[in-house]
């Protein structure tokens, strides 16, 4: 089959959603078309612009300019477009071990950066992929056929592709932390994006070639490879690829990389490899490895219908959301520990209920890896607290790790900030930061491939009807699972206000169920058709199922009561014992020392337990943000050098508070800065 044969076939196809799951045997809920909901205005429509026109650009220009970047330069000198500095590059790992292992006799060119330069390539490329398919910008695709000319000329004629070896002449798959597989597994990923979004197959068949190349390396099982799992985001792009080309060897592949986590001895708990996945009772270890491991397990499932891995799956979230994650949704609570088994550990789950708030890591990456695997759970079941989980994550933990201009970036999120008196953590800093050529974090293009597909992940659909995940502006204009036509718009002032209207614009004249989630936080919410009320259930935490026969024109209207709730934590987390948190909608908020009086402390702030706030959306600050304004308790605090003084129960005098979305701390300059908040 020639090139142009191939390319008509496989676009001749529905394209799939964020993960193309139109005929996956084992899903409750199906993704539809990706191209099928637009943003049109509000909260993410604000946010998908600001991602095409803003980030994707600087990020692009950050990439080319190699006085700030390797990683374009990278490639252009493994693509034999440029010339590299001769030498010896010895590439350590995070903890300046040095790692690499060099082939004898090979002449190399110098490397710079981190050994998974190439994954920021890769997920910048997805990310114009996901705004192109529902823009579709020639620019973008312009761009994005340039840069796969390149990435081509990069792989080697078996398959490899991975310039951190390549460039320094680093013997393949001798160091686990090298990144390898990592890398690799992100062209995967993106390949299928940039196919789904524009009928292409140049960056698939490069794909493919380095998928068959992992083929022939890994299968069957070699255990001398057991422990090159290190991340693993080639699961998840083994399925997708499984899922575009129909090919079964990459869902074996992905089937084999699964089977390894565990299968020899010298396995360690940071990445998952010490026991079995199909055996572990605790989530451990680095939250992108965990996050990664768990989305891609379900995606095998999803594809392959193995049993054995639902139980696991299902026991391993309970123990993430029921005892080691933030009330942002926040994913990684320790910076370096050890684990249940006294490995060594490093931004990673920490024990049951350790989920410190000033050194809490959370890696940004982390908290995406928790959302898609939450993503991939709820359509594994269609049980609404996964979506809960997932839109948690989108509007706090996810959020705050860019800044409201969309150019600036943070790597961990902390619950509590002390301003500049707080000691330096690792990869913490004060402020949200470029990613400049001595700093070249994941987090940009994560982020940028994140808020570029959000859309994608609002509506469901399965054999019953619609389901809607997420609230916001937008158009749907696709398929039902039978592959008939449903067009609807949804208006909204959401996540600032609760009040959803939804008009049916083109109907299939069939009955189906519209599933409308109820979040875990929203009581008695209301629905009506057509200005009726309806009888529908509606308890928080579910999805209310309206079924009739719809037609062009029948408006569905959901209000969501959005009252301020205070929030405490569970007895067993001891950083927030006596302290709560303040809540409205799928918003956590908190207090940034900016909005004090001049001299007093965010430690001084005290909640009364009948505290009020009132709500008042401000259209200039911060974005547009809405904000909660209260009367607290000041009890100034006059410590010198006392590590502990005498308790003195005081009233305090009335202040005046204004708590803004934790989301959008850290954009007026370097403050103090907390969630969690001592009652009185």
């Amino acid at each position: 089959m020639d090139v142009l044969e191939k390319d008509m076939q496989m676009s001749s196809k529905r394209q799939g959603g964020i993960i193309p799951t139109d005929q996956t045997p084992y899903c409750k809920l199906q993704a539809p078309d990706e191209s099928s909901t637009r943003w049109t205005n509000g909260f993410w429509a604000d946010r998908f612009n600001q991602c095409h026109k803003s980030t994707i650009p600087y990020l692009l220009k950050w990439l080319k300019d190699p006085k700030r970047s390797y990683c374009w330069t990278g490639m252009l000198i493994a693509a034999g477009l440029e010339e590299g500095e001769e030498g010896i590059s010895d590439i350590a790992d995070e903890h300046g071990a040095v790692t690499a292992r060099l082939n004898d006799g090979v002449k190399v060119n110098k490397f710079k950066g981190t050994r998974w330069n190439d994954e920021f390539v890769y997920k910048l490329l997805e990310a114009m992929a996901h705004v192109y398919a529902v823009t579709p910008d020639p620019e973008l695709d312009r761009e994005m056929d340039n840069m796969i000319e390149v990435i081509g000329k990069v792989q080697c004629p078996d398959g490899y592709i991975a310039t951190q070896t390549q460039l320094s002449g680093i013997a393949r798959f001798q160091v686990p932390a090298n990144h390898e597989l990592y890398v690799m597994g992100h062209l995967l990923t993106a390949a299928c994006a940039h196919h789904r979004a524009t009928g292409k197959i140049t960056l698939l068949e490069i794909a493919e070639k380095a998928a068959d190349y992992l083929y022939v390396t890994f299968m069957p099982r070699d255990p001398k490879l057991a422990h090159f799992c290190v991340n693993p985001s080639y699961i998840m792009g083994a399925v997708d690829l499984y899922r575009t080309t129909k090919r079964k060897k990459y869902l074996e592949l992905a089937q084999c990389f699964v089977d390894m986590r565990g299968s020899q001895p010298g396995g360690t708990d940071l990445n998952q490899t010490a026991v079995p996945l199909r055996q572990e009772t605790h989530i451990v270890g680095h939250g992108v490895f965990f996050g990664y491991l768990n989305a891609g397990a379900a995606d095998v499932y999803m594809e392959s219908g193995d049993e054995t891995l639902v139980d696991p799956l299902k026991r391993l979230w309970a123990d993430l959301e029921e005892k080691k994650s933030y009330i942002t949704a926040c994913a990684t609570p320790i910076r370096r520990g050890v684990s249940i088994r006294n490995h060594n550990v490093h931004e990673a789950a920490g024990r049951d209920y350790e989920l410190p708030n000033t050194s809490g890591y959370n890696e940004t990456c982390a908290n995406i890896a928790a959302a898609m695997w939450g993503y991939r759970m709820l359509a594994m079941t269609g049980d609404a607290h996964y979506a809960n989980y997932m839109e948690r994550a989108f509007y706090n933990g996810i959020l705050s790790g860019q800044g409201i201009e969309g150019t600036s970036w943070f790597y961990v999120n902390v619950l509590r900030w002390w301003g500049k008196e707080q000691d330096m953590l690792w990869q913490d800093m004060p402020q949200r930061r470029d990613p400049g050529f001595d700093r070249q974090i994941c987090c940009p293009s994560n982020m940028v491939r994140t808020m570029a597909s959000v859309q994608a992940y609002a509506y469901s659909i399965s054999k019953e009807g619609m389901w809607v995940n997420l609230y916001g502006g937008n158009s749907f204009n696709g398929a039902l699972a039978d592959g008939s036509t449903l067009k609807l718009t949804q208006e909204t002032n959401y996540p600032w206000d609760g009040q959803v209207k939804l008009t049916i614009t083109d109907a299939p004249g069939c009955s189906f169920g519209v599933y409308l989630r109820i979040p875990d936080w929203a009581n008695n919410a209301t629905i009506s058709v057509n200005g009726q009320s309806i009888k529908s259930p509606a308890a928080p935490g579910t999805y209310a199922k309206v079924e009739r026969v719809w037609n062009k024109g029948d408006v569905i209207e959901l209000n969501l009561p959005m009252t301020v709730k205070i929030i405490q934590g569970h007895y067993k987390i001891e950083e927030v014992r006596n302290q709560v948190c303040v809540m409205r909608g799928p918003i956590v908020y908190c207090l940034e020392s900016v909005d004090l009086p001049e001299g007093k402390h965010m430690w001084e702030i005290h909640l009364p337990r009948d505290i009020e706030f009132t709500a008042k959306y401000e259209p200039e600050l911060l974005g547009g943000v809405t904000v909660l304004e209260g009367t607290a308790r000041y009890i100034p605090e006059d410590w010198n050098r006392e590590l502990y003084q005498e308790y003195k129960a005081e009233p305090g005098e009335p202040i005046s508070i204004h708590l803004i979305p934790y989301y959008a701390w850290c954009n007026r300059g370097e403050t103090e800065m907390t969630v969690w908040m001592p009652t009185i």
